[in-house]
């Protein structure tokens, strides 16, 4: 959920429930009022008619209209207490009860003693109180209305150079040249956060250079040693007078150099990989290089006695850099026969969705869902570096392609879905 989203539903709910608290006080206060000014109105008539008593020793004549009523009963207590009420009444003409403000009191008149009592009809100011809600509450629903408005709009403007500056980290790019553009800002934290962004890019770029640089000369400098012990060991084996152990000996080393040099190319490999030094993608047609390198494994094939079947669809292209490409069909086709059975099978299935190898070998010792970290080999005792499908991991990852393995029957899967 977007920030916008969840500030104008949290504010739109607060402002709800503190909009209908206000209101149910304003119309508790409202009515208040008005009875309370509809009870001045009652003791107004209550002194009249106690005025008019001591005066003429009489009671005037009661008042009977629609919303006032007065009525002279002669009191059956000896003392009549002065009370306020609120009664309903019902009305016969509007078929409904009507509540009316009720003033209750005694009074003496020619030596005899009267009750009185006062109502007034409450039904214009329950109509006013209805007409002042209403107009509150519209108020109310417009300010609401005013106020998402404002928050959609203003807020949506507001938030303008953040959104941009998110658009500008998303499309940053190590390996391009282009260096981040950020929208200027009057509002201090988006200032701060642009500094803190453009600082952190910056410092990002000049490790990743710094990095470049170093797997660049790393290469270099490592390979150029091992190509010279594998050199002076070929002398050396050649040297007259050896003895078999000092053979074996001079052997082991080379092909542990061999191997420390192969170790060295598929790491540089993986770094370049993972920091995107392989930029130049091109359309490649994925049917000639599986073609052609099952051509060149052919020698091998036939040794082992693999029994290869292939459905190598023409024409079959994806946007790929080409030497990555090659490296990605190469690892799979040699992970399909150094670890299958002599007298095997290899089955390749090519469409324009998928590539599909098939080969027979044991089962797996460890985790299937280890095979493609680093370092993860089935035996301890296999010649594999553990990165070949490492490799063709960060591959299918650097360019959105899924990559599942799974095993059944003696059958070792491994689908790549473009």
């Amino acid at each position: 959920m977007k920030l916008i989203v969840k500030y104008n539903r949290a504010n739109a709910i607060a402002t709800v429930i503190v909009l209908l608290l206000s209101a149910i006080c304003y119309y508790f206060f409202i009515r208040a009022v008005l009875v309370h000014q509809l009870d001045k109105n009652v003791k107004v008539e209550e002194r009249e008619i106690t005025n008019y008593a001591k005066e003429n020793n009489q009671l005037p004549e009661p008042t009977n209209y629609k919303d006032e009523q007065e009525e002279f009963l002669p009191a059956t207590d000896a003392k009549t207490l002065r009370t306020f009420s609120t009664i309903n009444i019902f009305n016969k003409q509007q078929d409904e009860n009507v509540s009316y403000r009720q003033l209750q009191f005694g009074v003496n008149a020619g030596n005899k003693k009267y009750k009185i009592v006062i109502r007034r009809s409450l039904e214009e100011t329950e109509d006013l109180i209805q007409l002042i809600l209403t107009i509150s509450l519209a108020i109310a629903l417009i300010l609401l209305v005013s106020l998402f408005l404002i928050n959609r709009f203003l807020l949506s403007k507001l938030w303008k150079p953040f959104n941009s500056t998110l658009h500008q980290i998303k499309k940053f790019n190590l390996s391009g040249k282009e260096k981040i553009d950020l929208e200027d800002s009057d509002i201090n934290e988006f200032k701060e956060l642009n500094d803190a962004v453009n600082i952190m890019t910056n410092q990002v770029s000049q490790d990743y250079e710094e990095i470049k640089n170093f797997t660049e000369n790393a290469s270099h400098e490592i390979q150029t040693p091992l190509a010279i012990i594998k050199s002076k060991l070929e002398l050396l084996s050649q040297s007259e007078n050896l003895k078999e152990e000092q053979m074996d000996t001079i052997q082991s080393i080379y092909e542990t150099t061999n191997r420390l040099s192969k170790l060295n190319q598929s790491l540089i490999l993986l770094t370049k990989i993972e920091n995107r030094q392989f930029t130049e993608n091109d359309e490649v047609d994925i049917s000639d290089i599986t073609s052609k390198h099952l051509n060149n494994f052919e020698e091998l094939i036939t040794a082992k006695q693999i029994n290869l079947s292939k459905d190598i669809k023409a024409d079959v292209k994806l946007i790929i850099n080409e030497d990555l490409a090659q490296i990605l069909i190469v690892n799979l086709i040699t992970n399909a026969i150094k670890h299958n059975y002599d007298d095997g099978c290899i089955q390749i299935t090519l469409t324009t969705q998928s590539l599909n190898i098939f080969n027979t070998g044991i089962p797996l010792i460890s985790n299937p869902s280890a095979l493609f970290e680093r370092f993860k080999k089935d035996k301890v005792t296999s010649d594999s570096l553990g990165l070949g499908l490492s490799i063709v991991k960060k591959i299918c990852d650097r360019y959105n392609f899924d990559i599942k393995y799974s095993y059944a029957d003696s059958i070792h899967a491994t689908t790549i879905n473009f």
